[in-house]
C-alpha cells in the first residue's frame, strides 16, 4: 500500500520527490510495523478497525468528530474505546470518535482559534504542517477547503493515531509521513503555508532550520511559527540543562529580538516579518494534567532547596508562548 495519496503528482510533487517520500516512509513504516514492539501493537490496532468508515464528520468544532454515535453498537464502541485508550497518549485535540470523548492532553482547539483569524485563507493553498502530532490541526484546516495538507512526524504515537483517525474519517487530501524534518530537505515540492508550531525550541540549530523551512516556502508563502520565548529586549537565549517545564530536548528559549535576528539570518526580510505578535501565558491544561484514563502521569515533588535553586538560577525568566505569522515575498535586492 501506498503512503501517499495517489494524486500526489497533481499537488507538484515531482517524481523525484514521489519516488524520495515513498521509499523513506515505507522503510520508516515497515519498520515499526514489524520490529518495534510499540509500533507492532498501533499497526495492529489500526488493521483491526481498517473497516470502520464513518458517514459523518464534523471538523468545525472545538472537539474534531468522526463519526455519529449512532453508526456502531455499544459493544463495538466499549471495544473502540479500549483499543483507543491503548494507543495513548494522546497530546492534541480534543477528538470525539463514534461518541467517544477522547480526553487529550492539550486543549488544541484554544490555539487554532487564536491563529485562524489572522491567516491567509487557507482554501486552496498546499500546507506542509511539521510536528502534526496525531492531525488536530490537520483536521481543523479541512473546514478552509485546503488543496491538501501533508503532515510530519517521527514519533511512534503520533502517526499511528492520525492513521487511526484517518483511517476511519477516510479523507483523501490529508496525510502524515512517519518522517523527521530533515528527511524533507531534498524535496522540490512548495508549500504556500507552513505551520511550525511548537517545534523551534527542539532544535539544536534553530537558524538552519528556518532557513530549509524558507526554502520550502512558495514565494509570497506564508509560515506559522509559534514557539517559547523569554521576556527582555537583550540578545540573549535561554539555554535550559536537562528538562524545561518537564520537556527533554529543549535547546534555545531566545527573547523576541534574537528570534528576529534567527529570522533574518534565514531569509526572512524584516520588512515583511510582522504580521502578528501576540504575547500570552499558558492558562489552560498544562503538560501532563489531564484526566485519567487517557494519560497516566506522575508529579515529582520538589524540596525547598531545590526550588530555591531554580529560583536563583532563572530569576524572572518567566516563558511566554510567542505567536507570529511570517509572510515571505519575492523583493527587489535593493529594496
Amino acid at each position: 500500500m501506498k503512503l501517499l495519496p495517489p494524486n500526489a503528482r497533481e499537488w507538484g510533487f515531482t517524481h523525484d520527490d514521489i519516488s524520495h517520500l515513498e521509499t523513506i516512509s515505507r522503510e520508516r513504516a515497515d519498520y515499526l510495523s514489524q520490529h518495534d514492539a510499540k509500533g507492532k501493537h498501533l499497526s495492529r490496532v489500526v488493521n483491526e478497525y481498517s473497516h470502520l468508515k464513518a458517514g459523518f464528520c464534523d471538523f468545525t468544532a472545538p472537539a474534531v468528530k468522526i463519526g455519529s454515535r449512532d453508526e456502531i453498537d455499544d459493544n463495538l464502541r466499549s471495544k473502540l474505546r479500549e483499543s483507543l485508550l491503548s494507543m495513548s497518549p494522546w497530546r492534541k485535540g480534543p477528538f470525539e470518535v463514534f461518541g467517544i470523548d477522547i480526553d487529550c492532553e492539550w486543549r488544541s482547539d484554544l490555539k487554532w482559534d487564536r491563529v485562524i483569524g489572522h491567516l491567509k485563507p487557507l482554501n486552496k493553498r498546499h500546507i506542509l504542517d511539521i510536528g502534526s502530532s496525531n492531525g488536530y490541526y490537520m483536521f481543523r484546516m479541512l473546514e478552509h477547503n485546503p488543496a491538501m495538507v501533508m503532515g510530519i512526524d517521527p514519533y511512534t504515537n503520533f502517526y499511528y493515531q492520525f492513521m487511526m483517525l484517518n483511517s476511519i474519517a477516510d479523507v483523501k487530501n490529508i496525510f502524515t509521513l512517519p518522517l523527521k524534518f530533515e528527511d524533507t530537505a531534498t524535496l522540490t515540492k512548495k508549500f504556500n503555508t507552513i505551520f511550525c508550531m511548537g517545534i523551534l525550541y527542539h532544535r539544536k540549530s534553530p537558524i538552519e532550520f528556518l532557513s530549509q523551512i524558507k526554502k520550502m516556502l512558495s514565494a509570497k508563502g506564508e509560515l506559522v511559527l509559534e514557539t517559547l520565548i523569554i521576556e527582555g529586549d537583550s540578545h540573549t537565549a535561554l539555554v535550559p540543562d536537562e528538562r524545561y517545564a518537564k520537556m527533554p530536548n529543549v535547546y534555545f528559549i531566545p527573547t523576541v529580538p534574537v528570534l528576529f535576528t534567527w529570522l533574518k539570518s534565514a531569509g526572512f526580510r524584516s520588512d515583511v516579518l510582522m504580521y502578528l505578535l501576540q504575547l500570552s501565558k499558558s492558562s489552560v491544561r498544562p503538560n501532563g494534567l489531564t484526566r485519567k484514563p487517557w494519560r497516566t502521569f506522575s508529579i515529582r515533588l520538589t524540596t525547598v532547596k531545590q526550588l530555591k535553586g531554580i529560583l536563583h538560577r532563572y530569576g524572572r525568566l518567566l516563558s511566554r508562548s510567542f505567536r507570529i505569522i511570517v509572510k515571505h515575498q519575492k523583493y527587489p535586492a535593493s529594496q
